[in-house]
């Protein structure tokens, strides 16, 4: 469905800004998951502006939010039976998410590492809004399907909610069982098919979409418990939260997303034009009529990320500048003493920075392509 229909369906007052753009992780999983119950690529993509690339799919790099859920509707079409959102939500694991896997991962229990997700909520791959309700027994979470239409409910709640299994499970290092799970959704299958998957008591008639987590898995300590890199992990999730919250131009908010998932490299105006289907031209007068010069966006994302490293990292200065794509660390140097009067030893040198843990460190020699997931 057009995305002009979508807008039209869900009204102006939806609380979501479905021309988000994310990576195209969900998309992924959409399609290999159409693919094993004998839906194309080409079906699935129909009516999205993708369905040009369905021969090439690895030339998507991100989508929009609308095209997202065109593609669940499309699936739903050709595969209405329930249970399609169970076998989509055991794809997702904590490297799904990024950075906000590694802050879930290093966090001291369930229970802390779910306040993670809500509190740097814009990085996590739902669609729906969560909200946490406690209870005598543990702790409700919720899934506000009500900003999706209809058809695409069930496999949303499905997905979402398999995915939490599948995460906490990872999180916990063995197998998690919820206390309950609630659902309310058209088009749910018999509560037995929900029962074996879950392992536990399921209402399809209740009022909402939810789980219930135990007190004693909430508070069970996980693992991979660290305390330093769950810090610099939630840090570095603040930042890139940050980073968005005072742009609110449609065009420069996704210029900036993806800047801030191709920062180890430079990047062009006309590359970045041509990702995101305009002319650079186009690009630069509407960025102009914003109020957010292309330039002005690209240093402020390098800086950010300069300043975030030199900082709360004891790494380099050449590895900070390939980190930021530039050749040698005199081009960083000078660059950064444009930016902020102070060349950046000098400026580090004032802030008494911290060693970041190691898998930070190779984290960021990694790139920053699995860091910026949102």
């Amino acid at each position: 469905m057009p995305w002009h229909d979508i807008y039209c369906q869900l009204g102006e007052e939806s609380v979501l800004d479905w021309r988000q753009r994310r990576d195209n992780t969900n998309l992924r999983y959409l399609l290999e998951v159409a693919a094993d119950h004998g839906v194309d690529s080409a079906t699935c993509l129909a009516n999205t502006g993708l369905q040009d690339a369905s021969e090439h799919l690895e030339a998507i790099a991100s989508v929009e939010l609308w095209q997202e859920l065109a593609v669940i509707r499309n699936l739903v079409v050709q595969h209405p039976s329930p249970g399609i959102g169970l076998q989509l939500g055991r794809y997702y694991h904590l490297t799904s998410l990024g950075l906000l896997g590694y802050a879930m991962l290093a966090s001291r229990t369930l229970r802390d590492a779910i306040d993670v997700t809500s509190q740097f909520r814009p990085l996590s791959l739902s669609i729906c809004p969560v909200k946490l309700q406690p209870h005598a027994d543990g702790l409700w979470m919720i899934l506000d399907e009500s900003v999706l239409p209809e058809d695409a409910r069930c496999l949303v709640v499905e997905r979402g909610l398999t995915a939490w299994q599948c995460l906490f499970s990872e999180l916990l290092q063995r197998p998690f069982v919820p206390l309950k799970v609630d659902l309310c959704v058209p088009g749910t299958g018999a509560p037995g098919l929900y029962s074996a998957h879950f392992a536990c008591a399921v209402d399809t008639g209740a009022s909402r979409n939810s789980m219930l987590i135990a007190v004693a898995d909430l508070d069970t300590p996980l693992p991979l418990a660290n305390a330093m890199t769950q810090r610099t992990c939630a840090s570095l999730c603040q930042h890139l939260c940050d980073s968005l919250d005072d742009i609110q131009a449609p065009l420069a908010h996704q210029v900036m997303q993806l800047l801030m998932g191709r920062s180890g490299q430079i990047n062009p105006a006309r590359e970045v034009a041509a990702y995101l289907g305009l002319s650079e031209r186009t690009l630069h007068r509407r960025l102009a009529e914003e109020g957010y010069p292309y330039r002005r966006l690209d240093e402020r994302v390098r800086r950010n990320l300069a300043e975030r490293l030199l900082r709360d990292s004891a790494l380099g200065l050449d590895s900070i500048a390939r980190q930021l794509g530039y050749a040698e660390a005199a081009s960083f140097s000078r660059a950064f003493k444009r930016w902020t009067g102070l060349p950046p030893d000098h400026w580090r040198a004032q802030r008494h920075a911290e060693p970041l843990e190691p898998l930070i460190n190779a984290l960021v020699h990694a790139g920053s392509g699995d860091m910026q997931r949102a």
